[in-house]
This record gives C-alpha cells, sequence and structure tokens, in this order.
C-alpha cells in the first residue's frame, strides 16, 4: 500500500468534523490499509484519518505489547456509548510530533463502531489501558478535538509546543470537563 504524509497541528483539516462513512468500499478498504502503514512508518499505536487529510470517521489502532498481544482494530463511526471514572494520561500524537503531556480522560470507555464487514460492534476498552486512551483520543481526531483541548498544564504544554515550532494552544478549543475534573479531585498530578 502507500505511507501518507502525517499533517501536523496548525493545519484547519485537524479542526474540522469528519463526515460519516456510508459504505465500506474499495476506496475506504484502501484509505484503512493506508492509514495502517502509515501509522507503522510513523511508530504510532493510532491513527485517524484526518491526519491524512480525509475526512472520513475512520481511524485505525494497534496497541499491542508484548504483554497484551492485540489484533489490528479499525473503528468506523465510532460512538461512544458508556464512559466511566477518570485518569491522568501522557499523550503524544503523530500530528504533534516530539509533544509529550498530561491530558484528562475517561477511565474505561465503551464504543459502538462499524467494522471492515459494515458490521455494527461494541467494545469496552478497560480501565486505563492504552487502548482505551487511544480510542478517546483518536475519536477526538474525527470531532475537530485535539489531545492538547484535554491538557492538565497550558502553559507548560504551549512551552513544549513552543519548542517544537507548532502553534500554541488555542484557549477557545481547550474542553471545560466538569465531571472529569470531579472525577480526578484526590488523584495525584
Amino acid at each position: 500500500m502507500a505511507v501518507l504524509k502525517v499533517i501536523n497541528y496548525g493545519e484547519p483539516v485537524l479542526r474540522q468534523e469528519a463526515e460519516k462513512v456510508t459504505k465500506v468500499s474499495a476506496k475506504i478498504q484502501k484509505l484503512v490499509a493506508d492509514m495502517f502503514d502509515t501509522m507503522y512508518a510513523y511508530n504510532g499505536c493510532g491513527l485517524a484519518a484526518p491526519q491524512v487529510g480525509e475526512l472520513k470517521r475512520i481511524f485505525v489502532l494497534d496497541c499491542s505489547t508484548d504483554e497484551n498481544p492485540m489484533p489490528q482494530m479499525v473503528f468506523i463511526n465510532p460512538v461512544i456509548v458508556k464512559r466511566d471514572g477518570a485518569i491522568i494520561s501522557r499523550e503524544g500524537c503523530l500530528s504533534f510530533p516530539g509533544v509529550y503531556t498530561d491530558v484528562k480522560r475517561y477511565g474505561s470507555v465503551t464504543v459502538r463502531y462499524m467494522d471492515m464487514k459494515g458490521k455494527t460492534q461494541t467494545m469496552t476498552a478497560q480501565e486505563g489501558t492504552l487502548l482505551c486512551r487511544a480510542i478517546q483520543h483518536e475519536l477526538d481526531h474525527l470531532n475537530g478535538v485535539l489531545f492538547v483541548d484535554h491538557v492538565i498544564d497550558r502553559f507548560t504544554t504551549d512551552q513544549l509546543l513552543s519548542e517544537h515550532q507548532l502553534p500554541p494552544i488555542e484557549p477557545e478549543k481547550m474542553i471545560e470537563e466538569p465531571e472529569l475534573d470531579q472525577a480526578l479531585q484526590g488523584v495525584a498530578l
């Protein structure tokens, strides 16, 4: 297949909402294969279609580790139907090369999505796992939301972005998350 160009933070496409996929066509199958090739070429564990300039509601994941082998996963038109708990997670993003910062995430999520055969699936990603965090991170991309919109420390993150020649956080895009803030009270930062 092909390795596609990953779009960096600052490009408008990353802030646009992706369109629903109506059919798992040959074109969609090729896009998914190219997304996996691209994700692996950039040493990522997840990639959303908007990150390669395609405004489609698709993301791919490979959260496999030596201790926890997992299959490749494709999520088409995903929707989180249940979320619970809260964690602080250190995250990076292929669209933010070299930038890692602490963000707020739900501890576990249940997601409904379409697979590559066009069948509706539902799965729960357990408390604090890489899979759980990656689902939330990549699904955000489909809604024009970025991991820096969930940061714990905006000013340190702005400094990191500057060091990597990326634009500063857009304060108006930061997400108010009172439910997460309340659940995180008492969690060590």
